[in-house]
């Protein structure tokens, strides 16, 4: 799966007390891209019972970032896929720098048992596209 540009639009509230965008906004703009991702290639919230779940974030902070009226841009990607799991890359920058390099793990359950199960094979096959 190619990669995929969205912009990330900053909000003043994301701020801290020293003026740089608080660690915990970075989750929210994960969030943003990965739906865009997923929406884009076709996944529905749920398919034949099965739904995907977050069961991790990794996240490097790898330059601060403060206010800006402009937007930035979020890299994102489908970085690997397993049998019921796979992993979201993610990269946000502007023009000049990169200011955070990230992961996110995602499951596959089916909803009725509760059980982690392997992908549905429409799912698999938009994956590996």
């Amino acid at each position: 799966m190619a990669i995929l540009s969205v912009p990330v639009h900053l909000r003043w509230g994301d701020m801290d007390v020293f003026e740089h965008i608080n660690n915990v906004a970075y989750v929210g703009y994960l969030e943003d891209a990965r739906v865009c991702l997923l929406a884009n290639a076709g996944f529905a919230p749920e398919l034949d019972g099965i739904r995907q779940f977050v069961v991790r974030h990794e996240i490097d902070y790898l330059k601060p970032l403060t206010f800006r009226a402009e937007p930035m841009q979020m890299q994102v990607w489908i970085e690997s896929v397993g049998n019921s799991s796979y992993v979201i890359g993610y990269c946000l920058l502007d023009e000049a720098a990169e200011y955070m390099r990230a992961k996110t793990t995602m499951v596959c359950m089916n909803m009725e048992s509760g059980y982690l199960v392997a992908f549905h094979r429409n799912l698999s096959k938009l994956m590996k596209s």
